[in-house]
């Protein structure tokens, strides 16, 4: 049974949506397994993150790098982990990384043995069939052509809505062009799919085919 988290940010979040993830993560001691986007030498946005993942349930974790610093020799402990946790910043280069280390799939078999899966922003794109959605935020730097997300979701996920308003007509346009949903979620709100169910907290807006529902 799937147990998927998509926000924007660890901060300011929703209360009941934060205590909606402490009840996926459980009382028991918790290890979380956190991915980057990239290389992060100084583990400057891992140190800045922990406090929040701390308050959020999360008693130990594990760092595993995809990009410069990964070692394959890691992928065991990757796989023994409560949980994951996939971070924010370039959706193309995050995916890319994923993509090269041939990590998709483990992230898919640990979702299907019920291990919650949570994205911030590019981590929570990442979870759709594509990673379209993404040329509203980030500039395609490595040049990637594969753009299938994991395929977890059924729908694609429009994060900092309330900072990314400006851009309505051009989203409804480019939702024209695509079958599944879209949903936009405002900074600190979020989504909670819980196997079969789906659950929204805050101002999320459905759009699809050209029309804001």
């Amino acid at each position: 049974m799937s147990k998927l988290v998509l926000l924007n940010d660890l901060r300011n979040m929703n209360p009941a949506l934060k205590n909606r993830i402490k009840e996926l993560t459980g009382s028991k001691p918790f290890k979380l397994a956190y991915i980057p986007s990239r290389t992060d030498k100084e583990r400057w946005y891992f140190e800045k993150a922990r406090p929040e993942l701390t308050g959020l349930g999360f008693t130990d974790f594990f760092y595993f790098d995809v990009d410069q610093e990964y070692e394959e020799s890691q992928l065991e402990e990757f796989k023994s982990c409560d949980g994951i946790f996939l971070s924010g910043e370039n959706t193309y280069l995050f995916l890319k990384n994923l993509q090269e280390r041939n990590i998709i799939s483990f992230i898919k078999e640990m979702v299907q043995e019920g291990k919650p899966l949570i994205g911030v922003s590019a981590g929570s794109m990442i979870m759709s069939k594509t990673i379209k959605i993404a040329t509203f935020h980030d500039e395609n730097e490595v040049q990637l052509n594969e753009l299938n997300g994991l395929g977890l979701v059924g729908f694609e996920f429009m994060p900092h809505w309330n900072r990314e308003k400006h851009q309505l007509d051009r989203l409804l346009k480019y939702s024209l062009l695509q079958e599944e949903s879209i949903y936009t979620c405002d900074d600190g709100d979020g989504i909670v799919i819980d196997g079969d169910t789906i659950e929204f907290y805050g101002e999320i807006k459905e759009i699809l085919k050209g029309e804001l529902l």
